[in-house]
C-alpha cells in the first residue's frame, strides 16, 4: 500500500511538470508571434496615414494656382508624435518631390517616403516649422493638427507649393 502512495505523488508530478511545459510553450509562442504581428499592424496604419499627406499635396498642385487644401490630422498616433517633412530634392535624372514621415512605433521606427507633383515646396504662414529638417519640416505638435497646402504659381510658371500651419 505504501508503494502506490509513492508512485501516485510521483506521476502527479510528472503530469504537473508537463502540464506546466505545455503551459510555459504555449505563452511563450503566443507572445513572441504577438509581438511581430503588432510590428506589422503598426507598419500598415502607419503607410496609410502617411498616405493622406501625399493626397493633400496631390490635390493642391492639381488644383492650379490659388487653390488651398486645408487638411486636418491627428497630432500623434498611439500617444507618439510623428514626424512629417515635404521636400524637393535633386536625382540623378532630375528633381523630385516627396513627403516624409517618421514615427517610433513600439518596437521600432518606421519611416516612409511618397512621391508627390513636382513643385517647389516653401513655408508660408505660421510657426509650426521644424528647423533642420531638409525641407519644410513641421512641428506636428505646434501644428495642432492642422496644416494649407496653397498653390502659388510664379510669373514664370514654376509651381511652388506653400505649407501653412493651420493653428
Amino acid at each position: 500500500m505504501r508503494d502506490k502512495k509513492g508512485q501516485v505523488a510521483l506521476e502527479f508530478l510528472v503530469y504537473a511538470g508537463v502540464f506546466l511545459l505545455i503551459a510555459v510553450s504555449a505563452y511563450a509562442l503566443t507572445y513572441f508571434n504577438q509581438r511581430s504581428e503588432v510590428a506589422v499592424r503598426e507598419s500598415q496604419m502607419f503607410r496609410e496615414f502617411g498616405y493622406k499627406f501625399q493626397y493633400a499635396a496631390i490635390v493642391a498642385y492639381r488644383g492650379g494656382p490659388g487653390f488651398t487644401y486645408d487638411l486636418y490630422f491627428d497630432r500623434n498616433i498611439d500617444g507618439k508624435p510623428f514626424q512629417l517633412v515635404y521636400m524637393t530634392a535633386p536625382t540623378e535624372t532630375g528633381r523630385v518631390s516627396s513627403v516624409k514621415t517618421v514615427w517610433n512605433g513600439t518596437s521600432s521606427e518606421y519611416a516612409y517616403l511618397y512621391t508627390i507633383p513636382l513643385a517647389d515646396y516653401e513655408r508660408g504662414g505660421g510657426d509650426c516649422f521644424a528647423p533642420g529638417t531638409g525641407g519644410v519640416g513641421i512641428d506636428v505638435e505646434k501644428a495642432n493638427g492642422h496644416i494649407l497646402l496653397s498653390n502659388e504659381a510664379t510669373d514664370d510658371g514654376r509651381a511652388v507649393i506653400k505649407v501653412h500651419c493651420g493653428g
